[in-house]
């Protein structure tokens, strides 16, 4: 449903040293309020060392517009995020109605690849688990999820998992139904989009709660839909974004966390 954005820290933190484009500060009017604005489609904000997300480095923890396929002028309606810092920040879309593509996938990003350049395999973490509080003030014509992301490398053909909580129009997204999981006590229809993407739907809405990375990850390892094998390159939080009813609406992240509790040495 989209390509990989990011793939390592290191050069994410080069091109925010050298890329002043992409991210825009706040006008001065808007100063007081938030710390980072920018209305590029690729711009970012942060990098962030944030105390609440456990492996947090200040070179690898980021906000983003990411308006990954609004590839051709005018594809896209506009999109500003403004960012204080990973568990405070909210974007404006107006996005076309009726539109049930995804455009857009404004996130928290945090990339787990190490400093050498390798993932850490799933295997050596106990537990990652992440909190989330967000509000997306759906209304006619919202086709909007809010999602984790989830990217992995040596897993074979799926590469992607994506944990779906707050589910305003999208339905499965086209997805393929193929099971159903419970993950700590929460109901989730399980999806197949393609050959590479799995998506995990929480049976119900929530607008706060937590995601269990690892332990999805752990129940498609033991379904065999993804190897022993399999790293974790890094976990998103934001919303897909296809149609906000052709009119701009705010969504809202205001609490964020990632704990990480590893099982072996290398896992951070």
């Amino acid at each position: 449903m989209r390509s990989t954005r990011w793939l390592s820290a290191c050069l994410l933190a080069l091109a925010m040293a050298c890329g002043p484009a992409a991210v825009a500060l706040a006008t001065p009017a808007a100063a007081a309020s938030w710390k980072c604005t920018t209305s590029a489609g690729s711009g970012n904000c942060g990098p962030y060392s944030d105390h609440l997300i456990t492996n947090s480095d200040g070179f690898n923890t980021y906000v983003g517009n990411n308006m990954w396929a609004c590839g051709s002028p005018g594809s896209c309606g506009p999109q500003t995020l403004h960012a204080n810092d990973p568990g405070d920040w909210q974007v404006t879309s107006n996005q076309t109605n009726g539109n049930t593509a995804v455009r857009t996938y404004p996130e928290v990003q945090q990339v787990f690849t190490l400093t050498n350049d390798t993932n850490p395999p799933v295997a050596s973490f106990r537990a990652v688990y992440s909190h989330f509080t967000e509000s997306m003030h759906a209304q006619a014509g919202t086709d909007v999820e809010a999602a984790y992301d989830i990217w992995l490398s040596h897993s074979g053909p799926v590469n992607e998992v994506m944990i779906w909580v707050d589910n305003h129009g999208r339905g499965s997204g086209g997805a393929t139904r193929i099971g159903h999981a419970t993950i700590f006590g929460q109901p989730f229809t399980v999806y197949k989009y393609g050959t590479g993407e799995v998506i995990f739907s929480l049976d119900h809405n929530e607008q706060t709660g937590t995601g269990h990375v690892i332990a999805s990850l752990r129940w498609l390892q033991a379904h065999g839909v993804v190897p022993a094998q399999a790293q974790l390159s890094q976990v998103d939080f934001g919303w897909e974004i296809c149609s906000t009813g052709g009119k701009p609406e705010t969504f809202t992240v205001s609490a964020y966390s990632i704990k990480v509790v590893c099982r072996t040495h290398g896992c951070m």
